[in-house]
Parts: structure tokens; C-alpha cells; sequence
């Protein structure tokens, strides 16, 4: 009974230290990115353009440095256009932050994440096509009406 007490004391302990170490790692991870941002904005704006963010992923050193982060950004590009989520041409370390985070990890993961913005996008261009038809629709069913009133305006008064 004791032994089970102290063999689960120790797995408690275990799990504790584990929780720990997963927490500084994305301290450290969060800093690093923070720091990369602030590298990235060569203009010191407080956001990077796609320029800024291409020049940075030509360096072969900073190529380098990500890969060791394990952040697998293949197509400038297109990881630009999947971290501006506002679509206004330029990131904000937020979105900077947030969008790397994701790239973070094998391969897959940058492709992962390429599907998810393309589906956001797809959506977002449905949602438009359905407002559009929807409009037109009322036009054409307010012009039937019209329509269909008109030759029993014009007959008058039986």
C-alpha cells in the first residue's frame, strides 16, 4: 500500500515537472516568434509587409533558424496571405504570433494549415455568391410582381 502511494506521489511529481517544462516551452517559443516579428519589421512600423516578409525568408540563416523552431514555411506567398487573416497587406505581430504558431511542427502541418485557408476563403466567396443571388432574386421576384400587376391596372373598372 505504501509503495502504491509513493509510485503514484512520484507520477504526480512526473506529470507536474512535464506540465512545467511544456509551459517554458512555449514561453520561450512565444518570445522567439516576438522576436522574430521584430526582426521581420525592418521598418519598425509595428507590422510586416509581404517585402519584409520575403527578404527574410530568402536568408538561408533565417531558413535555417526556422526549421530548427520546427516552423516549415515553404511558399512566402502563400504563408503570407494565410497569416494576414484581415486581408489588409500587412501583419500585425498578433497575427504574426498566432499564424506561425500553426506552421509550427512537421511538414503536414504548413499543408494542414494551407487547406484551412483555402476553405476559409472558399467560404468566405460562397457566402458572397449566396448575398449576391439572394439580392437578385428579390430584383427579379419585385419585377414579376411589377409585372404581373400592370396588365390588371391597365384593364380599369369592369
Amino acid at each position: 500500500s505504501v509503495f502504491i502511494q509513493e509510485t503514484f506521489k512520484v507520477a504526480t511529481i512526473d506529470d507536474r515537472i512535464m506540465m512545467m517544462s511544456k509551459a517554458r516551452a512555449a514561453q520561450t517559443h512565444l518570445r522567439k516568434l516576438v522576436a522574430l516579428f521584430g526582426h521581420t519589421d525592418a521598418n519598425g512600423d509595428g507590422f510586416v509587409d509581404q517585402d519584409e516578409f520575403n527578404e527574410v525568408l530568402e536568408d538561408q540563416e533565417m531558413r535555417l533558424w526556422l526549421a530548427a523552431m520546427e516552423l516549415d514555411v515553404r511558399d512566402a506567398q502563400l504563408a503570407f496571405r494565410m497569416l494576414n487573416r484581415d486581408s489588409d497587406g500587412k501583419l500585425s505581430l498578433k497575427e504574426f504570433v498566432e499564424g506561425m504558431s500553426k506552421f509550427r511542427g512537421p511538414a503536414k502541418n504548413f499543408e494542414m494549415a494551407s487547406l484551412q485557408h483555402a476553405a476559409v476563403e472558399l467560404k468566405d466567396l460562397v457566402n458572397q455568391v449566396l448575398t449576391q443571388v439572394s439580392a437578385q432574386s428579390q430584383n427579379l421576384l419585385q419585377q414579376a410582381t411589377v409585372h404581373s400587376i400592370e396588365p390588371l391596372l391597365s384593364e380599369g373598372p369592369d
